[in-house]
């Protein structure tokens, strides 16, 4: 008996064709439920609000018109992050502004600048792309503070040092063993659906593949029950608002490390 029989008794036609049927099924479910019906309800979420706005219709406009109405829109926004920096200015714990204008990481403290990083990638879903300038400004600009947050590196990093006998042991004793510097991945998720993802720029690994897929595991895993949570809930948005940057490594680790507990996070568009 060759090896095509032994296939064909092993794998019958009708169970490949069932197999196939249901794995379409699945896949059309899924995209459902968490694809369109997440959209659907944060479009009508948004229509209604914008319904509410007095807004006017631009299409019909000149060239110079639109492009001064922009400019003024533009200059809105501005002044809504100005605004925002000098309220969280108030504040006692440092915070993290991104700044999407000018490509900067920055921790600032009391509107002080302590550290810049120079972001060199940026990604941002279509639904926050598309969001109407008052509706970005007002609910996804900030502050924000973290909800949630996970991360490939340790918060607080140990160093352990085992404690000497004696004198003549202590003077002996070596330098304590720094921690393992592991690959910086996070991300910050916020009570508004909104999530902000930092990633290391640099594509060679100085940590482990399996400490990677671990991390993108948890995150996975994450992001899906984010999605069962809102399918449960009416009062949950549903569709989930997506940033994500590029830093150096070691810039990443730094902020990161120099937040506080669940920090303030402001966006400059």
């Amino acid at each position: 008996m060759d090896n095509n029989s032994r296939y064909k008794k092993k794998f019958p036609l009708r169970a490949i064709v069932a197999f196939m049927v249901i794995l379409i099924l699945l896949t059309t479910i899924s995209f459902i439920l968490f694809g369109l019906y997440p959209v659907r309800r944060e479009v009508k979420n948004i229509s209604g609000y914008i319904e509410s706005k007095p807004l006017n219709n631009d299409a019909n406009l000149s060239p110079e018109l639109r492009r001064l109405i922009d400019e003024i829109r533009s200059k809105e926004h501005y002044a809504a992050f100005l605004n925002t920096t000098l309220k969280h200015s108030k504040g006692d714990s440092i915070a993290l502004f991104i700044d999407l204008r000018d490509s900067l990481a920055i921790l600032s403290f009391k509107g002080v600048s302590l550290f810049e990083s120079k972001i060199s990638g940026i990604k941002i879903n279509s639904g926050l792309k598309k969001l109407p300038h008052f509706f970005r400004d007002s609910l996804y600009s900030g502050p924000m503070e973290v909800s949630e947050e996970i991360s490939s590196i340790e918060k607080f990093p140990v160093v352990l040092k085992k404690a000497p006998k004696d004198t003549i042991e202590a003077n002996q004793a070596s330098a304590p063993v720094l921690p393992v510097q592991y690959d910086v991945f996070l991300a910050f998720s916020f009570a508004n659906n909104m999530v902000i993802q930092i990633d290391q720029q640099e594509e060679d690994l100085i940590g482990t593949k399996q400490d990677y897929r671990k991390y993108w595991r948890q995150y996975s895993r994450w992001f899906r029950n984010k999605n069962l949570d809102a399918l449960k809930s009416s009062s949950e948005r549903g569709y989930i608002y997506h940033l994500a940057i590029e830093l150096a490594r070691e810039d990443a680790r730094s902020i990161y490390r120099a937040l506080p507990l669940k920090p303030a996070v402001v966006i400059r568009y």
